[in-house]
């Protein structure tokens, strides 16, 4: 039996598991749209481009951010200084680059 599967309990264990894995999956596709939007080598005609993948990479790194928040804040819940889970700050910020980026999509097909 695991140390861990035993000092943990069952709903705290899947809240660990499943954020940090959402968190892992979701900044490994955000974070290569932000590089590629930043990267001085490629050319993305139009502009607007660049602002589509900026924005749906800052997005879903935001979001990446707030479940790797909740997976921390799961872990070190019973610590004498635990974590705190994360606010309504990085979703709002996530919604906001989404809006950002269907908005320069939008204009980008016109």
């Amino acid at each position: 039996m695991d140390v861990t599967s035993s000092l943990v309990s069952g709903s705290r264990r899947k809240r660990i598991f499943y954020f940090g894995w959402l968190a892992v999956g979701i900044g490994l596709i955000g974070l290569p749209l932000v590089v590629v939007a930043l990267w001085p080598g490629i050319d993305h005609t139009p502009y607007s481009a660049n602002i589509v993948l900026m924005a749906f990479g800052l997005s879903l790194t935001s979001v990446s951010y707030a479940f790797g928040r909740a997976s921390i804040a799961g872990m070190t819940e019973r610590r004498p200084r635990p974590v705190s889970g994360p606010s309504n700050v990085p979703y709002l910020l996530a919604g906001v680059f989404l809006l950002v980026a269907v908005i320069a999509l939008i204009v980008a097909a016109a």
